[in-house]
This record gives C-alpha cells, sequence and structure tokens, in this order.
C-alpha cells in the first residue's frame, strides 16, 4: 500500500530531512533551456498522432470562454443563483472561472513571482528538492514520473503538501527567501475559497452539508497539494506537450495562471484555449467529485501547450478528502434507475496506481468503473498520454 506523505516532525531538520538521501540529478526542462538547445531532444517527442495540431498551439487554438463565476454572493441572498450557476458548470463542463474570490491581486503577484524566483534560482539549489519518491512530502522534477513515462512533459514542477502546515511548512524551499512566508498565506487563503466551491457543489447535487464537508474532513482535515508548474519557452512546440491529456484525482483543482496562456480543455472532442481572466481562478472537477456525484458531474480532461517565445508559469492547488478517508457515490444518488457507476476507492489506491504505470487519462475512473455499468457517453473521452 502507498504511504502518505512522509515529513519530519522535526522543524530544525526542515529541508535536509526532507531531502535524506536524495542525490538523484537528471537534466530538467529548465537547464536544457538554459543551455539553448535548439531541437528536441528524442525522450521529450510525442508519437506523431499524440503531438498537438498545428492549430493548437499557444496562440493559435480555437478560445474556449469558461462560465465566469461571482462567489462573493455566495455570502448572501443570492446564493441560490451562484449555487446553481456552480451546479451547471460542473455539470456541462466540469470547469468554471471565479471571481471575487476575497483573495487579494496584489498576493497572487507575490505568489507568481516567487514562483518565478524559484525555477530561476541555480540548478543546484532546485536540486536539493528532487527525489524518485512520488510521495515525497516535497518534490521537485521534470515531466510527471519520469521513472514510468515513455515521452517526458516540457514542464518542470515543485509539488509541496500543504496540511497540515504547521508540518508541512518547515519542509517547503527557504530560498527565496520569502517563499514559505508567501505561500503559506496563499495556501491558507485557497483552502478557504475550496471550503467554499465544495460547501456549494455539495449543496448543489442535493447532499448535506454536515455529512460531506463536515464528517468526512474535507473541512478539517482535507488533503492540499500545491503544483507549481514551469514551462520553458520550446523549440519545436509543435512536438511535444506540457502536460498531456489528463483529469485531476481530487475533489476540485484551484489554478492561478499568468498571461501567456496555454492550459486547454477536451470539449465536444476537441481542444479549446482556456483565456487568462484577470484576477480569476480556474476551477476544475476532479475525479472525487465524479465518484461522489455517481457521474452527474464532469472530471475534465485538460492539458498544456507550450510555444516557442514565451515560458508560463501555473500554481495549482489540488483538494480533497483526507488521504485516508474513503470516497463513493453518495447514497442519496443511487436508486433502481441510477446505480453504482464505481466502488468505493483511497487515496493509496491512486497512488499505488500512479506510482505502476503511465498515467493516461482518466485511467483512474476507469480501474474503478464497476463491471457492467457504462459511463454515460458524454464522459467518454478519446485515449490520454502519460503526463
Amino acid at each position: 500500500m502507498a504511504a502518505f506523505p512522509s515529513y519530519s516532525s522535526s522543524r530544525e531538520n526542515g529541508e535536509e530531512e526532507v531531502n535524506k538521501g536524495s542525490n538523484l540529478i537528471f537534466e530538467t526542462v529548465k537547464y536544457l533551456s538554459e543551455v539553448g538547445v535548439k531541437e528536441l531532444p528524442s525522450r521529450f517527442i510525442l508519437p506523431e498522432a499524440k503531438r498537438p495540431n498545428a492549430d493548437t498551439v499557444v496562440g493559435t487554438a480555437q478560445q474556449y470562454d469558461l462560465p465566469v463565476i461571482d462567489i462573493s454572493s455566495l455570502e448572501g441572498p443570492d446564493r441560490l443563483q451562484v449555487v446553481s450557476a456552480i451546479g451547471r458548470a460542473c455539470q456541462e463542463t466540469g470547469i468554471f472561472q471565479v471571481i471575487n474570490h476575497a483573495v487579494e491581486e496584489s498576493l497572487i503577484s507575490e505568489v507568481m513571482r516567487v514562483a518565478s524566483e524559484f525555477f530561476e534560482l541555480p540548478v543546484e539549489e532546485r536540486n536539493k528538492f528532487i527525489s524518485e519518491d512520488m510521495m515525497k512530502a516535497v518534490r521537485y522534477g521534470t515531466s510527471f514520473n519520469h521513472l514510468k513515462d515513455t515521452v517526458f512533459c516540457w514542464r518542470d514542477f515543485l509539488k509541496h503538501y500543504c496540511h497540515p502546515l504547521d508540518n508541512m511548512l518547515p519542509l517547503w524551499p527557504s530560498n527565496p527567501s520569502d517563499y514559505r512566508s508567501v505561500m503559506s498565506t496563499y495556501s491558507q487563503k485557497v483552502r478557504c475559497v475550496s471550503a467554499r466551491l465544495m460547501s456549494a457543489i455539495v449543496e448543489s447535487l442535493g447532499l448535506p452539508h454536515n455529512k460531506y464537508i463536515v464528517e468526512n474532513g474535507f473541512r478539517d482535515e482535507g488533503s492540499q497539494l500545491m503544483v507549481l508548474n514551469y514551462y520553458p519557452a520550446c523549440p519545436e512546440p509543435e512536438l511535444t506537450l506540457g502536460i498531456p491529456p489528463h483529469s485531476d484525482y481530487g475533489c476540485i483543482t484551484i489554478l492561478s495562471q499568468d498571461s501567456v496562456g496555454g492550459f486547454q480543455l477536451l470539449h465536444d472532442g476537441q481542444w479549446k484555449a482556456v483565456r487568462p481572466f484577470p484576477n480569476s481562478f480556474v476551477v476544475n472537477i476532479g475525479d472525487h467529485i465524479e465518484i461522489l456525484s455517481n457521474g452527474r458531474y464532469k472530471s475534465v480532461v485538460h492539458r498544456a501547450v507550450v510555444n516557442l517565445e514565451k515560458s508560463r508559469i501555473s500554481v495549482a492547488s489540488l483538494m480533497s478528502i483526507p488521504f485516508e478517508a474513503k470516497i463513493g457515490p453518495a447514497p442519496e444518488l443511487i436508486d433502481e434507475h441510477h446505480p453504482a457507476l464505481y466502488r468505493d476507492t483511497n487515496f493509496a489506491e491512486f497512488m499505488n496506481l500512479l506510482a505502476s504505470k503511465e498515467y493516461k487519462a482518466r485511467v483512474f475512473l476507469d480501474s474503478i468503473t464497476l463491471q457492467g455499468h457504462d459511463i454515460p457517453i458524454n464522459h467518454k473521452l478519446s485515449p490520454g498520454f502519460s503526463c
């Protein structure tokens, strides 16, 4: 069984403890960018059938305008209208943008700044966090799972858990000097946003708040993973992807991104570019909500494309139930006309799957779909890629 995120309880040990024994060094895409490669190394080149089409790279892809929902009204007389709008977005596309979310624009700018400064650190500093252990509390790397990926993604990442914050914070990078203070403030504010959104999603399904937000631990003990993605300018963007198609395993993902663009979703069988909207968050539904809703709400398949001229940074916060908790279709949504589509599962099962094979779009949902129950046709998607 997969272990849960490992961390030292000693504040004094900090970065040294989280990286003990981590002397793995390999060429990151940041390094390749810095040395000025003129063509992609072969390990980054996708098979021809899986490459992004020329008309779907940054700047040329068809734009898709996500629903923009003002969530300030969740605390007021218009709550029911906002809950209804969120429910429609979850059912129709599985993705929407939120504004007036109570996270200051200045803080979001600071998050993007320290994220950028981390990836600009000397390679020796960044490499302190390289690890083969996918359950490491803090991990820096390239692609997704370099041990299993047959084709690498054109991205570097820094991942770290955010809850419980007192345990995790001493393990985060201390360079840039204000990384911990900026990211800890941001993680706490995003956690509040996620609690408000999850409450609305549960309400839109007609489910009891106390049972699915409080008793299952989402509000107080829910998992929180922050992922900083760095996509350098790419010499041959038409041959690779920043992140190939995938769905997120958790409940919801809250994404902040710069103005470059590159996030795309699969909609009606076509890849559509999501235009960055100032001071907004992109919110996408993950596998756990599709499971909980028994297929009513969609876990959206998305990807990231790269471009020739500009680097891009995004910060994703993946929010879900506690690691040890199980999730399954809500009994209130199951009857003779709506049988359970999925069996109960937990985070450990997902991590075991992740560590054992290439991760393809919706492979986790496919692995827990009950035999004899097809997923509704509008949920079926074309095969994905390892990422």
